[in-house]
């Protein structure tokens, strides 16, 4: 068994998930656990896994009965990965890519920061046009902090955890529908020290049929309510509370054209 496993949930998506799985590295010491929510229309082809799965590592299979959504699947394979006695978890989305040695440098930094219990990087969107932009997140706890009263300080498929913090805080929340990151990282943010690395390691897949696109007013009024339980009273906290109902009743195109006018790639 290796330090860290990769959780991966995947749903009706079997070439995404051989995509990701081929993009990790041949030197990487990383088990990955699959956990599939209910797939009914496209199921996993195990086969083509193992043979584009690469790594120095195991790779296993969960199979939820019926669709229950991503915050089940996650918690799901987030307790299997917490009983197998794991010292690490790390996260990927089906479709996305890993650098290939995204995983060592993300346990040497663990190694060299003893007291960080959450740690992203910077990613790249793309989409079938090819990379469409970067997003760097802050690097510091500080600037972290800071960002969290914004928005997400860390891009859920790039982020790799402790354990023992998971242990202590508990699996991922279900009170948060399509924001069960924002939630998460938050209960890290207010606990532990963390922190994001400069470099990409991760490439993200971008396209209106995700998440945060398909489910975008649930996922806001789910932001609205994560940044009112850790409002500070302060008036920074007042205007970014404003700005996040505000994108929330704005019509999708209409916020991306505002954004587009002050330089913001990474949309909402």
């Amino acid at each position: 068994m290796n330090r860290a496993a990769l959780l991966i949930p995947h749903y009706n998506n079997p070439q995404g998930l051989i995509a990701s799985l081929a993009s990790i590295g041949s030197d990487e010491a990383i088990d990955v656990v699959v956990v599939d929510d209910g797939s009914v229309r496209e199921k996993i082809d195990e086969a083509a896994c193992h043979a584009a799965f690469r790594a120095q590592g195991a790779l296993r299979f969960v199979y939820l009965p019926q669709n229950r959504g991503i915050e089940h699947a996650l918690n799901t394979g987030l307790q299997h990965i917490v009983d197998a006695g794991y010292e690490f978890a790390a996260r990927l989305d089906c479709d996305d890519l890993v650098m290939p040695d995204r995983f060592a440098k993300q346990i040497a930094y663990f190694d060299a920061h003893a007291d960080v219990m959450l740690l992203g990087s910077a990613v790249t969107f793309f989409d079938a046009s090819g990379d469409r932009f970067t997003v760097n997140q802050p690097q510091t706890h500080e600037a972290i902090v800071l960002q969290m009263h914004d928005d997400n300080a860390f891009t859920h498929p790039a982020v790799m955890f402790r354990i023992s913090a998971v242990r202590e805080i508990g699996l991922y929340p279900t009170d948060c529908l399509a924001a069960e990151d924002f939630a998460y990282f938050w209960r890290f943010v207010a606990r532990y020290r963390t922190a994001n690395l400069a470099e990409v390691l991760t490439k993200s897949e971008y396209n209106d049929a995700g998440i945060s696109m398909s489910r975008r007013r649930i996922q806001q009024a789910a932001r609205i309510k994560l940044l009112w339980r850790h409002f500070d009273w302060t008036p920074r906290s007042a205007v970014k509370m404003t700005k996040a109902t505000t994108s929330l009743i704005l019509p999708l195109a209409v916020a991306r054209t505002i954004k587009r006018i002050i330089g913001r790639k990474n949309w909402s």
